[in-house]
């Protein structure tokens, strides 16, 4: 087949009749998404699906054939929640871009009410809904690609409180919680005055829960795409930020377990948390309950080579895309003592910052491993007032404690009024993390849509009869300009025109191409050649050259191409950097002669990296131009066709063989009949000036 017939193309094209979904969600929540936070959309409308044929076309605006579709459709795909505030970096496969511009597609907040998008009001006016409170991205013309799907979209959702939290980013985990609990459209339905708001809430100075996850810089950003019970989420949440929810005098109490003063924050605001460790009560051998028989105070002590000095938490590291890592905390003096024991690793995909990540899980880590000590005695009623989280001291003689401080962590009220308590140890300091850097990682995942570089300057030969088996072929030899090892392929486009292109073929391997870093003499003994080497200089290609046996060399298996010259080798010395020396040359190949060839001289390794193309006669004798449209080792970062080099070739027909010499080469009998019949067969031999291609020994002039 000849260019623009088809050539070597693969002409089974697949056309799909509507969108290519592989997973389908239906009856499942709409997400919240608090602070920043990466979200995969769903697809809940599409219409107007429509195949969009490919063809051929150059800068001169000539067509071409069929070689494929690429699909669009009108799409509208839900997000979470809304209001939110914006969309940060979309995801598409493996690839990054910057906004959903680069997609085509707008962006619909979910404010209440919202407008409807004038598309759908315009070409289907019956299915326009505006979705209020609903955050969804819409395109009248998606593209889905040749494979007419929607791809793997992945959003950085700024949501509901982004840019609250200490590190301008995330949210404000205080915010957070009272959103969830009391939003109207989404939230859990609890009622806003039964929150304590001065516990929750408060300024510089105080011990609210506020201010103290801002002086130790914790801000989250939770993900709520899942079926979880409100609980659930309260209480991780709370032990990321290490504090509790107490429920006393008919409001909701949020406390830090924190036990030391904190000045903290951004750059731009520091705060200072309090926290409130004055004692209620100091609780002497008078005020506990006695029971015959029992102990006023019991102490429970935890085994300290149950406890964990090694504790991670998972995140989704902003820095690295928002990919699953840990961040890990551990005591190296409990370790050299217990030896190491690590702790099962904690969930934690609302931590997105990894300075917030490691004060959490040191915080995590040293109430676990410090805090070892229970206490359980009963009081009268007279005592009433306690609660959870309060400071008291205990003294009893039998044990030896003398004012010790104590937190009350749980109180039980039985039938005769007597409150059955539960404290911990507080040894001060061990609830107070100290802040130090933290080594994040980020994504080292190449950018699949990096541009391809161009081709350095091809080899495009029309090889000799005695290695096409006399087929006129063109053989093309690409590679990536510096061996650059981003170039994956390309596509090979031809023109008669040098207008109108079509693709005939595709490249997938680079050619080992480059030039001789030596002249290489002229040669004329039997082979091997055994007096000349051969240096080459592959740096343009970064190709790579085998040793072989002699046989294969003989057989060609190494097959070059030197500046006309056809030639193989039996040995290949790297020299330096992209440099071989060969030695054990077999010259003049293909019937063609050993010339002297200079310096600087192209020089190309006919492997399988080289596209044989077969041309039709009735291509011989026109030019073609070729243009190579470079893509990247994903396949993406395609150059635009436009700005590829044209490269012009007359195409000679140098490797047919015609009729008469195919049957002198056979040694078949020839009848060239009487001079007055007309002529049957003829071959045109070329001008005595034009390159022999081919050698047929007629034999002796005796025979």
């Amino acid at each position: 087949m000849g260019f623009l017939g088809a050539g070597n193309v693969n002409t089974q094209i697949t056309k799909y009749s509507g969108l290519q979904v592989q997973t389908t969600s239906s009856c499942v929540p709409v997400p919240i998404v608090y602070g920043a936070n990466v979200l995969a959309p769903n697809c809940f409308w599409y219409e107007n699906f429509k195949a969009i044929a490919q063809r051929a076309r150059g800068k001169g605006g000539g067509k071409g054939g069929t070689t494929g579709y690429n699909y669009a459709c009108s799409i509208m795909m839900g997000i979470c929640e809304g209001p939110i505030t914006g969309i940060g970096q979309v995801w598409q496969t493996s690839s990054t871009t910057t906004n959903l511009v680069a997609l085509g597609l707008s962006l619909f907040k979910g404010a209440s009410p919202q407008d409807i998008w004038s598309y759908l009001a315009t070409a289907f006016p019956s299915q326009a809904l505006n979705y209020p409170g609903v955050a969804y991205v819409a395109s009248a013309n998606y593209n889905l690609g040749a494979s007419a799907s929607i791809g793997d979209n992945n959003f950085e959702v700024h949501g509901v409180l982004y840019g609250a939290g200490v590190n301008g980013v995330d949210a404000d985990p205080a915010q957070v919680i009272s959103d969830f609990l009391t939003n109207p459209q989404y939230g859990v339905g609890f009622p806003a005055s039964s929150i304590d708001a001065t516990s929750l809430y408060a300024n510089s100075g105080d011990s609210s829960y506020q201010t103290y996850c801002w002086a130790n810089y914790l801000a989250i950003s939770p993900v709520l795409n899942m079926p979880e019970t409100a609980s659930s989420i309260l209480t991780r949440w709370l032990k990321l930020t290490n504090s509790t929810a107490v429920w006393s005098g008919g409001l909701l109490k949020i406390i830090p377990y924190g036990d030391s003063p904190v000045t903290g924050g951004s750059a731009d605001l520091q705060k200072t948390w309090t926290p409130n460790l004055v004692p209620i009560y100091d609780l002497d051998d008078e005020d506990f309950l006695n029971i015959e028989g029992e102990d006023p105070v019991k102490i429970t002590r935890s085994d300290p080579y149950a406890t964990y000095n090694q504790q991670a938490i998972e995140i989704q590291a902003r820095s690295d895309s928002y990919n699953t890592g840990p961040i890990v905390a551990f005591d190296q003096g409990a370790i050299n003592r217990y030896g190491r024991r690590i702790g099962s690793t904690i969930a934690a995909h609302e931590i997105c910052d990894t300075l917030s990540a490691q004060t959490s899980a040191q915080l995590i880590l040293q109430r676990g491993l410090y805090i070892r000590n229970t206490f359980s005695f009963k009081l009268s009623m007279e005592f009433c007032l306690l609660e959870p989280m309060d400071i008291v001291t205990l003294t009893d003689t039998a044990l030896g404690l003398n004012a010790t401080v104590v937190r009350i962590v749980e109180i039980e009220e039985d039938s005769e009024g007597a409150l059955s308590i539960t404290a911990e140890e507080f040894p001060q300091g061990v609830a107070t993390a100290t802040r130090y850097p933290t080594q994040s990682r980020t994504n080292g995942a190449p950018d699949a849509n990096a541009a391809a570089p161009p081709v350095n300057t091809p080899l495009i030969i029309e090889p000799p009869p005695s290695l096409t088996d006399g087929v006129t072929q063109l053989w093309i030899g690409a590679s990536g300009q510096a061996g650059d090892s981003n170039w994956g392929g390309c596509y090979v486009w031809a023109s008669l025109d040098g207008a109108s292109y079509l693709r005939v073929a595709t490249i997938a391997s680079p050619a080992s191409q480059g030039v001789l870093a030596t002249p290489l003499p002229v040669y004329s003994g039997a082979n091997p050649d055994a007096v000349n080497l051969l240096n080459v200089d592959l740096s343009q290609s970064a190709g790579v050259l085998d040793s072989v046996s002699a046989i294969a060399a003989e057989a060609g298996v190494t097959l070059c191409y030197v500046d006309g010259e056809y030639l193989s080798f039996t040995t290949a010395t790297l020299t330096g950097p992209d440099r071989f020396r060969l030695a054990g040359l077999y010259r003049g190949l293909a019937t063609l002669p050993a010339g002297a060839h200079a310096a600087g001289s192209t020089f190309c390794a006919l492997d399988s990296a080289i596209l044989r193309y077969d041309l039709s006669t009735a291509q011989i004798g026109k030019t073609v131009y070729l243009k190579f449209q470079s893509y990247n080792i994903f396949g993406g970062g395609l150059q635009d066709l436009s700005t590829c080099v044209a490269y012009s070739h007359k195409i000679d027909g140098v490797g047919a063989v015609g009729p008469v010499t195919a049957s002198l080469a056979i040694g078949a009998p020839l009848d060239f009949g009487l001079v007055v019949q007309p002529v049957a067969e003829t071959d045109d031999f070329g001008d005595l000036s034009s390159q022999v291609t081919a050698i047929i020994d007629l034999g002796s002039l005796s025979n």
